[in-house]
């Protein structure tokens, strides 16, 4: 608010230089402390991301550039949840599993998927280095995993089937995929929780540690990484959209993406969007 000045019982204007230095220190302040911006929040669920202030300070990098945009990743899921219930205004990128579990409470609506490898489908494998006869036979124990533990127990609930229920599960985080494997290849833990396309990855770099070891279950397939938008959301929300999907036609793009584990972006048909949005 420009301020008035008192001289003898009247007010008067401070000088036109004067309020509009104070208009642009106010401005400075809002875009300054990040008001004004439309925030794209970022939690996955199957990923152990450690390094988040890289990963924020490349992804504002690369979003200043094109507009006012503010990328903000969150490590736990409790505070993400909090962060963006209630905002219309955003953008959300979290994993199908997570989203299959809000959507309806946060009433979104999924916009694109992540691909990889040209393929927008991943599968959750478990894999040991004890190479039992099957799954009876193995013996549980440490398992590691990039996944968060609440997504890591839930997946192995359905691989398992009742298998080792009387068991506790005992979770080793690491942060990537790859990591998981290599506990199992170096016997740094029992068992390992990745996906299909990670084991598959390691075979051709590492063929005599892989064949060690012994995939002992599957999961269902799943869907990547998930662009969502509430459904109050409609003001920009194309463009954005299409902010997002186009990452990889330029090399600054291509690159930030790849943070995420990814090489690109699709859009979901009519059978994701079924799969994704059932329990």
């Amino acid at each position: 608010m420009i301020s008035l000045q008192s001289t003898k019982g009247h007010f008067r204007p401070l000088s036109c230089m004067s309020a509009i230095l104070l208009l642009g220190l106010a401005i400075f302040c809002v875009i300054s402390s990040g008001e004004g911006k439309i925030k794209i929040y970022f939690y996955s669920s199957e990923a152990n991301i450690n390094n988040f202030k890289s990963l924020k300070m490349e992804f504002d990098r690369y979003f200043s550039k094109i507009g006012p945009y503010e990328f903000q990743p969150f490590s736990a899921r409790d505070v993400f949840e909090k962060q963006v219930k209630g905002k219309e205004n955003c953008l959300l990128l979290l994993s199908s599993w997570h989203y299959r579990h809000i959507h309806k409470k946060y009433m979104l609506t999924p916009a694109l998927t992540g691909v990889r490898n040209g393929k927008k489908y991943q599968r959750k494998i478990l894999v040991t280095g004890e190479k039992p006869d099957d799954i009876e036979a193995a013996k549980p124990g440490l398992i590691a995993s990039a996944s968060s533990l609440q997504h890591t127990t839930s997946a192995l609930k359905m691989m398992l089937q009742g298998k080792y229920a009387k068991h506790p599960i005992q979770v080793l985080t690491v942060p990537k995929d790859i990591d998981a494997l290599m506990s199992v290849g170096f016997g740094m833990a029992k068992l390992a929780f990745a996906s299909e396309n990670t084991f598959d990855e390691l075979k051709g770099v590492n063929p005599r540690l892989c064949s060690k070891m012994k995939v002992l279950a599957e999961g269902e397939e799943t869907l990547r990484l998930i662009l969502a938008l509430p459904q109050g959301f409609k003001e920009n929300s194309t463009k954005m959209i299409d902010m997002i999907r186009n990452m990889p036609t330029d090399s600054d793009g291509k690159r930030r993406i790849r943070m995420l584990g990814l090489d690109g972006w699709q859009e979901l048909d009519s059978s994701d969007r079924s799969k994704l949005e059932s329990l």
